[in-house]
């Protein structure tokens, strides 16, 4: 098994842990925002041990990632309130098959621009990905959902936008060499900024009148939530850095993150696994052996 494959397996495993802790934030009811927000400085935090040092620097200005670290983290943190926003008026479902469609972004950019070789297997096998996203998210309980306004229908499409451009950013970045090999310094700024713009949506709500105390649980789940944060977004860069075509690690990634938090679902919660998603693993498994085949 080769490092690149070994790295896409714990960029899998670590994205499906963040969405078991956010599956314990509801179970706890911790301040989703809070523990984003401390998530954040963990995520500086951690990158900077693991560089050795802290790269947090005027300097950094000078870096030719400057700039789409700044756009990126203030990305991050309006995607993610957009998402909770889309939850609240669609449910977990339509949200997750909009942002796991982003997938498609990346793909396309790297055939179009960058002549990836698009087979007969990797196409079919993409399309059996989507359909994959679709039954391993569906959930029968969300049958019931209030009927939803025309208006808000603008979210779910911001949120796979949104999505689109935070993982074509990431890999424009390493195919133009802007941040090769998964630069550390550009990740933990991307995380730094994201943690300004939540700290500007902060005094925002409290402008408003948001009054809700900071909580020691919400500090412990920003922690719980950083550690695995910092590093999914780290070893998805150094991933696209081994070489493998974009067109295969973005399928591949977000299947397998929807395939995992299903098995994981089962392990740690006890969640039944449906025939929906028993089909959406199947496919899931189908997909990622056309992809990479």
């Amino acid at each position: 098994m080769s490092l690149a494959v070994i790295i896409l397996i714990l960029c899998i495993v670590i994205n499906s842990l963040i969405g078991v802790v956010f599956k314990l934030f509801s179970r706890f009811e911790v301040n989703i925002f809070y523990a984003i927000l401390i998530n954040y400085v963990v995520c500086v935090i951690t990158g900077s041990i693991y560089l050795g040092r802290m790269p947090l620097a005027l300097s950094s200005v000078e870096e030719t990632w400057f700039p789409y670290a700044a756009a990126l983290g203030f990305i991050f943190i309006t995607v993610f309130t957009i998402y909770g926003n889309t939850v609240k008026h669609f449910g977990i479902v339509v949200s997750t098959i909009f942002q796991k469609m982003s997938m498609l972004a990346p793909a396309i950019i790297a055939i179009v621009l960058y002549n990836e070789n698009l087979s007969w297997l990797k196409a079919i096998g993409i399309t059996i990905g989507i359909l994959a996203i679709i039954f391993l998210s569906y959930q029968k309980s969300e049958k019931g959902a209030p009927v939803v306004q025309k208006k808000h229908w603008l979210l779910p499409i911001a949120v796979f936008l949104g999505s689109c451009i935070i993982d074509s950013t990431l890999f424009l970045m390493e195919a133009e060499q802007i941040a090769p090999s998964g630069d550390i310094s550009f990740v933990i700024h991307l995380f730094f900024f994201a943690f300004i713009a939540g700290v500007v949506l902060l005094i925002i709500q409290l402008i408003k009148g948001n009054r809700e105390r900071l909580k020691r649980k919400d500090i412990i789940a920003g922690i719980g939530l950083g550690i695995p944060n910092f590093f999914s977004i780290y070893l998805l860069m150094e991933v696209i850095a081994s070489g493998w075509d974009a067109s295969v690690v973005f399928p591949i990634n977000n299947v397998g993150i929807l395939s995992c938090s299903a098995i994981l679902g089962f392990i740690i919660f006890k969640e039944r696994i449906t025939r929906n998603k028993a089909i959406g693993l199947i496919m899931a498994i189908i997909a990622i052996l056309l992809i990479s085949y």
